[in-house]
């Protein structure tokens, strides 16, 4: 169930395009609003063993204007120290492995000084619609002593119960993601103890040319060749 709302059938691309927003706080201050957040992934899942499945996920997204929703190019104020800083948009990659003892690992070892929890959460169904979770959550360790930085993810699922329970074929899904960081190094924070949080909203599709334009030529213009359906 879990891998046919998150990725698709077996060797099969699957997308998702996501918006939503990056929120920030300092210890003793409530969270606040600091970007707008825009991107799009694209998975794949091959099976490595009756109980196991290799899956892999590339992403692209981009740090926008809170106001406008425009993606930022060039420095920008930092609301909690009021200096300019320069957003940096991201390319990121995830391989892992989903097991049916609903545990999630890398696929490949993992330095000393990092912990990495993973799960999937069985499944919440309430009529015909089913709800499945995966966490992740990743402490490095600053090999000089300093603070580790914390890296968790949150991702909750929701399909039609009829849809999951079909052998084959697309599911449409819908993603709600949430983090809870460290702040981004190009944030300069220095010392400054605080948090940042990604609350985002994500629609399956089948097809790489059903990401809306201009995010597609976007991430085609910065990151040529690495996505699409081929």
């Amino acid at each position: 169930m879990f891998l046919r709302i998150r990725s698709s059938d077996v060797g099969r691309k699957t997308f998702w395009w996501y918006t939503g927003k990056l929120y920030g706080d300092r210890y003793g201050e409530p969270m606040r609003p600091l970007f707008q957040m825009q991107g799009a992934s694209q998975t794949l899942a091959t099976r490595i063993s009756d109980s196991e499945v290799a899956y892999t996920l590339k992403e692209a997204g981009y740090y926008c204007d809170l106001e406008t929703g425009e993606v930022i190019d060039g420095e920008v104020n930092n609301v909690f120290t009021d200096e300019a800083i320069t957003p940096q948009h991201y390319l990121s990659s995830q391989d892992l492995i989903f097991s049916d003892q609903m545990a999630v690992r890398p696929q490949r070892d993992l330095p000393s000084n990092i912990s990495f929890d993973g799960r999937i959460i069985r499944p919440d169904i309430k009529g015909d619609r089913i709800w499945m979770s995966e966490y992740l959550f990743v402490t490095v360790g600053s090999r000089s002593g300093g603070n580790p930085r914390i890296s968790n993810s949150m991702a909750n699922f929701e399909a039609s119960l009829e849809d999951v329970s079909k052998p084959e074929g697309f599911v449409p899904a819908t993603m709600q993601y949430t983090t809870f960081n460290s702040y981004r190094t190009w944030m300069n924070m220095g010392d400054t103890k605080g948090h940042v949080m990604m609350r985002l909203n994500a629609l399956k599709l089948e097809r790489w040319d059903q990401i809306p334009e201009p995010l597609r030529s976007r991430i085609e213009a910065d990151h040529v060749g690495e996505f699409g359906d081929a």
